[in-house]
């Protein structure tokens, strides 16, 4: 089930980048994708009890084809999500993505170990301010590699979505830092985290 979550929010976030901005008529977009992930979620509480945060880090090594025009693109992803428990009152809910150099992730071919050494931009959707977060996390291979097949189907008014997924995962622990030089977001290990290679990812998006 956990590599599931994680293979779904993995093709989620391959989606974000292939939305228009706005979609004017009927209109069908498809494309294919494989390449190397590695994925963490992080879920802290902090000694009030109260403030609650929950952090997604996505790194990728991506090939995609649209439109008959390959693309290579190494990228990360980050979701900052805090709410207060008491008040419920939602504190922080921030997005980010950065485009990468080789340097700032690797990830071997076993997925025995990975790293993402990065700065990325993020948007507080709460505000609408942008500020930099600095992200240093590191994955550990732990158990076997095994083949995955998934289906991820989402339908909303005026939108579908079908996504397949082919490919490896393995179970891994992840920590590190994620902080905007103030507040680091992870204090404490993943409670989810996975690497993996996606064999072969396709992708349909209608707009009705």
């Amino acid at each position: 089930m956990k590599r599931f979550v994680l293979a779904v929010a993995l093709l989620l976030s391959m989606v974000v980048t292939a939305l228009p901005a706005h979609a004017a008529g009927a209109q069908t977009r498809h494309f294919s994708f494989k390449g190397q992930f590695a994925a963490a979620v992080f879920d802290t509480v902090d000694s009030s009890g109260c403030s609650k945060t929950f952090v997604t880090v996505i790194a990728e090594d991506r090939r995609i084809k649209q439109a008959g025009s390959p693309e290579t693109t190494l990228r990360a992803t980050i979701d900052l999500l805090q709410f207060d428990r008491c008040s419920g009152k939602l504190l922080l809910s921030a997005f980010g993505l950065a485009t990468l150099t080789s340097d700032q992730f690797q990830i071997d071919k076993q997925f025995n170990a990975a790293t993402l050494n990065a700065t990325i931009e993020v948007t507080n959707s709460l505000s609408s301010n942008t500020f930099p977060v600095n992200v240093s996390v590191s994955w550990t291979g732990s158990g076997d590699i095994v083949r995955e097949k998934n289906h991820v189907h989402l339908k909303e008014p005026g939108f579908k979505l079908n996504a397949r997924f082919t490919g490896t995962s393995r179970n891994a622990t992840a920590s590190g830092t994620v902080t905007d030089g103030t507040t680091n977001f992870t204090p404490q290990p993943a409670v989810v985290a996975d690497m993996g290679s996606t064999k072969r990812g396709e992708v349909v998006i209608i707009h009705e």
